[in-house]
């Protein structure tokens, strides 16, 4: 079966817009079998101890898996059970891969060992450099990534979202006015709203 060729102008595969997603596959200690469920737990039951990465404006998403298995994808494959657990780790954020790794590294330096401490040959955060070359090492390339919004930031999708809310919200305090009241009330909405576009 032949391929059609891939320009070598074509955007990487796993660049959507302004958008980049990185997937990740790492080998577990056998101590990690342990402590990542017990941080998945730990995440869902405090939320608050993620607010250092949702401060991280140019993430938009994030997502830890512990994969014990392969499943079964049709034959000649069967379900493959894996000696050690693999952490399976994706990330979307706006930007490029070496301003998302250093930024995380330096904003994020103590979720780092917690999250990815369990993984073999991990070599820290800081510096950066050698991190870098552990999601190299361990980085999956992605045949496929699609982004909803690819030319909005984070940023401009979470103002968006706000203004939206403010606008129902104005539209349901204003709605039995009469018009002389309504145009102040406009007006200062207009004025509030501009911080969000």
């Amino acid at each position: 079966m032949n391929l059609p060729a891939v320009s070598p102008d074509a955007p990487p595969s796993n660049v959507c817009g302004r958008t980049t997603s990185i997937t990740l596959f790492t080998t577990q200690k056998p101590w990690g079998r342990f402590w990542m469920p017990f941080m998945f737990t730990l995440t869902r039951a405090a939320p608050k101890s993620l607010e250092a990465m949702d401060k991280l404006s140019f993430i938009s998403f994030a997502s830890w898996s512990l994969i014990r298995e392969l499943p079964y994808n049709g034959p000649p494959q069967t379900v493959r059970r894996l000696r050690y657990p693999h952490l399976f780790f994706e990330v979307s954020f706006n930007g490029s891969w070496a301003q998302y790794i250093d930024s995380s590294v330096r904003v994020l330096t103590t979720g780092m060992y917690t999250f990815w401490g369990s993984s073999r040959r991990f070599p820290g955060p800081l510096p950066a450099g050698p991190f870098q070359a552990f999601f190299k090492v361990h980085e999956v390339d992605a045949s496929h990534y699609h982004c909803a919004y690819p030319d909005a930031t984070v940023t401009i999708v979470r103002s968006a979202l706000e203004l939206e809310e403010r606008l129902e919200m104005f539209a349901h305090r204003v709605r039995h006015l009469p018009e002389e009241q309504f145009d102040a009330a406009w007006d200062a909405f207009i004025e509030d709203a501009q911080r969000y576009l």
